[in-house]
């Protein structure tokens, strides 16, 4: 990347960035969830990257240096494909069956897994029974440090908090949630991902 010397600029990659769980922040643009970080390098810290928040690791990015105001004009000339749409049924598109939850833990952002039946059962029972879902128009955006993201091996569901009481799943369909949900659910992978340590531990 060069130095943008004050002028608004973009550029716009085929390969992004690898998936991650939890993004910095999320909203969403023509229904796809799009995941938006500050590049954090050098002399660029105007720089903002824009990618489709899905888990495939080869992704396009949009990169744009410039103020608050130059970015937004750019990026109204920035179209990405539309987001899947939310299951016929409503609520959250989910996995079947899923073998493992995986999550960040703060404060250190080191990821957590959970993998016992019980546990992946109550995350997966508690996300189904979400059915209220956000009219157009009334989404807000999901960010961090509030929001807690789960990988569920196909999707991933990012939960909001009290600034933000909204769930997506970036297979399609976003709900409103209790304001506690996405804490609550990392405490139990939290305590799955313990319980798992201990029992190597000893073994």
């Amino acid at each position: 990347m060069c130095k943008s010397d004050g002028q608004v600029w973009m550029a716009v990659v085929r390969a992004g960035v690898a998936p991650i769980v939890s993004p910095n922040k999320l909203v969403v643009k023509d229904g796809q969830l799009l995941q938006i970080e500050q590049v954090g390098m050098r002399n660029l810290s105007s720089m903002w990257g824009y990618r489709a928040f899905t888990d495939e690791i080869q992704a396009t990015t949009a990169f744009i240096s410039g103020d608050e105001r130059g970015r937004e004009q750019l990026l109204k000339h920035v179209t990405w494909p539309a987001g899947p749409a939310a299951p016929a049924s409503g609520g959250l598109a989910l996995p079947d069956r899923f073998g493992s939850a995986t999550t960040d833990a703060p404060p250190s952002n080191g990821m957590v897994v959970a993998t016992d039946a019980k546990t992946l059962t109550q995350i997966r029972t508690t996300l189904a029974k979400l059915r209220d879902p956000v009219p157009a128009g009334e989404e807000c955006t999901l960010q961090g440090p509030g929001a807690v993201g789960i990988y569920l091996g196909s999707v991933t569901v990012v939960l909001g908090d009290a600034t933000c009481p909204q769930a997506v799943s970036t297979g399609g369909g976003r709900v409103r949630v209790p304001a506690g949900l996405g804490k609550e659910l990392l405490d139990l992978i939290v305590a799955s991902d313990r319980a798992a340590t201990e029992r190597a531990t000893k073994d």
